[in-house]
């Protein structure tokens, strides 16, 4: 089971990625591209209203404050390798990551706050196309059908991708605009129809 096909998808998608990105992305050394840009703080407006829009960027500074400032982990990352001269260059580098790093993680975290208004919404479409792929598997099954495990590999792989984008997406250092997430919530639920329906 460790060594399977969905295993290792779950492993890329979930762990290896992220973490490549997190670590590999703040070498990049446009402070640009680790702001949260006009257009998708403008997409959230759009999709959540003024009022909403506000309160996520509230919520997302109180969460940076109390899991990142407030136990000194921007400080010390941020202060390391002294005042001294720099002849090489590799004090002005690790701050810099360190800054875009920091840039990358308060970015992530204020898309997870957006992407929460989808949430509830979204896993209720998701059980009901699950209860209802698994009702038509169960009648076409009483009829004597037949299952398509076709169907079902592809979709399920879909599910992954999906899943993984959605989590990848997150620390990408691209304008991620609100509405994506309504894109999710409506192709999710269908390929869970069709793994439900096809298992």
């Amino acid at each position: 089971m460790a060594s399977s096909r969905f295993v290792r998808h779950v492993k890329w998608w979930f762990f290896v990625v992220p973490l490549l990105a997190s670590v590999l992305l703040p070498i990049i050394p446009d402070d640009g591209l680790f702001a949260i840009s006009d257009a998708e703080s403008q997409s959230a407006v759009q999709a959540l209203g003024d009022e909403r829009a506000e309160t996520s960027v509230d919520k997302t500074n109180v969460l940076f404050r109390r899991l990142f400032v407030t136990t000194g982990a921007v400080a010390a990352t941020l202060r390391g390798g002294g005042d001294g001269f720099d002849a090489d260059g590799t004090r002005d580098f690790a701050r810099g990551w360190a800054r875009h790093f920091w840039m990358q993680t308060y970015r992530a975290l204020y898309r997870a706050v957006v992407m929460k208004a989808w949430l509830a919404g979204t896993i209720v479409l998701c059980m009901a196309a699950w209860v209802d792929g698994t009702m038509r598997r169960r009648i076409r099954a009483a009829a004597a059908g037949f299952a398509s495990p076709l169907s079902f590999h592809l979709a399920m792989h879909g599910v992954l991708v999906v899943l993984g984008c959605a989590f990848v997406v997150l620390v990408l250092p691209v304008s991620l605009i609100a509405q994506w997430w309504t894109i999710l919530a409506i192709f999710l639920p269908l390929l869970l129809w069709i793994v439900s329906s096809s298992a």
